[in-house]
């Protein structure tokens, strides 16, 4: 089978990520196509407070509530290379630990944060500014929480190697710098499949995601409804 085609391949995709909220009754419709379809972790944003993709307190519990894991990545701007800096990585990580600490995503128990590379950055950036904003992550991260990482292939391959963070999540271009070779490797712990797809009936669009490894390997959490967090 022809690359492209293999990396397209949704079979048992069990993850979904989502850029808009959910505690809503087109969100309610959407969480009971999930369920129908086997789906048992939702991904969610921990990026600017002023903007609906991110996650609130409420509906991590409506989430939890219906059976699902989290999974957040924090997302704010990751499109040029001018967004990555050690001092970047610092303030990010600080900000997405205020957001862990909001939503009740438990510290010191393996639960993941993602940090997005969202865009194909040649190996010299890769090299400088990125691995500097992700040096800069695990040091204020401090063993607190899992780093996971969304990228290319040859992102995550440098991210892992420099032994900077745990889960490696694939984007969904398959033509970005190094995913081919990274996906054949079966390194990966989730890929995103392509393309975007949106829910019929509810209007929700969401990416669907392989994962690869354990549940309980990729770090998703559960909060309760007094707001006490555990591993999914």
């Amino acid at each position: 089978m022809p690359y492209c085609e293999d990396f397209a391949k949704a079979d048992g995709w069990s993850a979904a990520d989502v850029s808009v909220r959910l505690n809503n009754a087109a969100g309610r419709k959407f969480l009971t196509f999930l369920r129908r379809s086997g789906v048992t972790t939702v991904i969610r944003y921990y990026a600017s407070s002023a903007r609906p993709k991110t996650i609130t307190p409420v509906e991590a519990k409506l989430l939890c509530g219906h059976g699902f894991g989290i999974l957040p990545i924090f997302q704010d701007s990751s499109r040029h290379i001018s967004n990555f800096s050690s001092s970047i990585g610092t303030a990010n990580a600080k900000s997405a630990m205020g957001f862990a600490k909001r939503v009740g995503q438990p510290k010191d128990k393996g639960s993941t944060i993602f940090f997005a590379v969202d865009l194909d950055y040649p190996a010299t950036q890769i090299d400088g500014p990125i691995l500097a904003y992700f040096h800069a992550i695990k040091e204020e991260i401090n063993g607190n929480f899992v780093i996971g990482a969304y990228g290319s292939g040859a992102v995550l391959s440098k991210l892992l190697a420099e032994g900077l963070i745990t889960v490696p999540w694939i984007s969904m271009s398959p033509l970005f710098l190094g995913t081919e070779q990274f996906f054949y490797s079966n390194r990966w712990s989730m890929r995103q499949v392509p393309p975007e797809v949106a829910h019929g009936s509810s209007g929700v669009g969401y990416d669907r995601n392989i994962v690869r490894v354990a549940r309980r390997e990729i770090g998703a959490f559960q909060v309760d409804e007094s707001g006490e967090g555990s591993l999914a």
